[in-house]
Formats: structure tokens, sequence, C-alpha cells
């Protein structure tokens, strides 16, 4: 760590031991309660210059594991990486934005999805392509383990059929939130509003033949070809296809 950077920490820490101290004046109140944030500053100031040390070198681990990741999926040197991602703006800022989702994911799976996310759009950065992955990034980065656990119930849910016409009503498709309860009881407490989040980042749709008066909680819902590939990129651990 340079001297700019150990100033940069050092300023974060006082600001935030200054804000902690001001705090603790207004809690307790009067000159009795000025004092005790006063005291506690300095002691609170050195927990967390290294706290904030600690993260930020979690941070930048995770940085050069994707990194690395992605120049490993590539087939390129790391040292030529720089310059394929910043190839197109587009590109870059997908790149940025998965390097910023990946240093707040704490979980390695989800750091594996986003490195396989930005290598496929940096093989083929076609906007199509890039639509695609931006999509993947965003949705990676707002879902979490009870909302993976959810898709993994409902994956071997029929979809319906794009021509209704080919969807014969002897068919089940989709799997209703009762249905999954009765899979994974454990979700039934979080069920619908990991239900919601999934629908809103298009990783589920309805199989509800067009039925729009049935409540959410009694549609058949399956995972829409975006969750699919979500899942895929969860599960992959190899080279790119």
């Amino acid at each position: 760590m340079n001297a700019e950077d150990s100033e940069k920490i050092s300023n974060a820490a006082e600001i935030a031991s200054a804000t902690i101290a001001t705090g603790a004046g207004i809690a307790i109140g009067g000159t009795a309660g000025a004092l005790v944030g006063a005291a506690a500053a300095p002691v609170l100031t050195g927990a967390l210059i290294a706290l904030s040390a600690k993260v930020q070198n979690i941070r930048h681990q995770r940085t050069i594991e994707v990194l690395g990741e992605v120049a490993r999926l590539l087939r390129v040197d790391e040292a030529d990486l720089p310059h394929i991602l910043a190839s197109s703006e587009r590109l870059l800022e997908l790149t940025s934005r998965i390097i910023q989702a990946a240093q707040d994911a704490s979980s390695a799976a989800k750091r594996s999805a986003l490195s396989r996310a930005l290598a496929t759009a940096a093989a083929d950065p076609d906007p199509a392509r890039l639509d695609v992955c931006e999509l993947l990034q965003t949705a990676i980065a707002d879902i979490d383990a009870p909302h993976v656990r959810f898709m993994y119930v409902i994956e071997d849910a029929e979809n319906l059929p794009e021509a209704l016409d080919l969807a014969p009503d002897s068919n089940h498709y989709g799997l209703s939130l009762q249905q999954v309860f009765r899979r994974d009881p454990g979700l039934q407490e979080s069920g619908p509003s990991i239900l919601q989040k999934l629908h809103s980042l298009g990783l589920i749709e309805s199989c509800a033949r067009g039925i729009s008066s049935t409540a959410d909680r009694d549609k058949p819902y399956a995972l829409s070809n975006l969750g699919r590939r979500l899942l895929r990129l969860l599960r992959e651990d190899g080279e790119l296809s």
C-alpha cells in the first residue's frame, strides 16, 4: 500500500470516527456525551484503519481473481487483457460494473459467473451479446443464495410454448408457489418476495396461459431463457463454449 492509499484510508477512518463520536454525543446528550464521543474517537480510528485496510485488500483480491479468470477463459496473457476490455466504451463500462459487483460478492460462485459473463462479452462484443451480458451482470449482482435456491427448485418446470395452440391442455407447465413450497418447505416464508425479484429481473416467466386475473402466488412459473443461462454460468467450470 503506497502513501497516498494509506492517507485515504486514514482520512476515511477519521471521518467515520468523527461521525461515530458525534453520534455518541447526541445519544448521551450534553457535555458528558460530547466528552464520551471525543474520548472514543482516537480508539476507534486505529480499529477503523485496520478494518478499512482489510476491506480494501479483500476487494483488491476479488478484482484480481475475476480478471485473472477472464484472461484464462479467453486464453490470453493477463498483460493483454486491459487492451481487450478497453476495445469499446460499452465493453469497458460492462467491465467496470462487473468488477464492482465482484468486489461486493462474497459468493465465489457469483464471482465465477461474473467472470464468465465478462469473458463471453469480451470474446464477441457485438451489441446483441452485450445486451444479454449486461442483463446477466445486473441479475447476478441482485440475487442471493435464496434466489438461486428457488431457481434450482423450478429448473425442471416446463415452459409454456410460444405458440399456445401447440400447448396441449393435458400438459402441465411451470410450478406455482405452493408446488415450490412442497418441494422445498424452507422457501415458504421468503417465497413471495423471491418470486417478485426473479420476475422483475426477467429470470422467470409466467406459464399462466395469459390469465391475468390469477394472483401471482397461484400462477405457475418456469425459468426464462435468461434464467437458464444464468444457472449455467453459476455451474460452469472450464472453458467458454
